[in-house]
């Protein structure tokens, strides 16, 4: 059974995905590119995927340079699909 979202909670949802978005436009906005945007947002997702895995600091740094070349390493090999899968959107 679902319950009801409480109206505070659900403000503060809402308020965080307002903010979260116009910074992410300002962003875009700012001259940094759409894959680079995408490229950044992949490497979080994957360090936050791996974050509970690692607990020493020095190791998240090593980890998330090693993240950023794997997904450029990705997207150079991919990139014609994924921008297709983009426009598509």
């Amino acid at each position: 059974m679902e319950e009801e979202v409480p109206s505070e909670l659900r403000e503060k949802i809402q308020k965080n995905v307002d903010k979260i978005f116009d910074k992410w436009l300002h962003k875009a906005a700012k001259s940094e590119s759409i894959e680079g945007i995408i490229k950044s947002l992949m490497v979080e997702k994957i360090m936050n995927v791996l974050g509970a895995v690692m607990k020493r600091t020095v190791v998240r740094k090593v980890a998330k340079r090693a993240v950023r070349k794997a997904v450029d390493k990705y997207w150079e090999k991919n990139q014609t699909s994924i921008l297709e899968k983009i426009k598509d959107l």
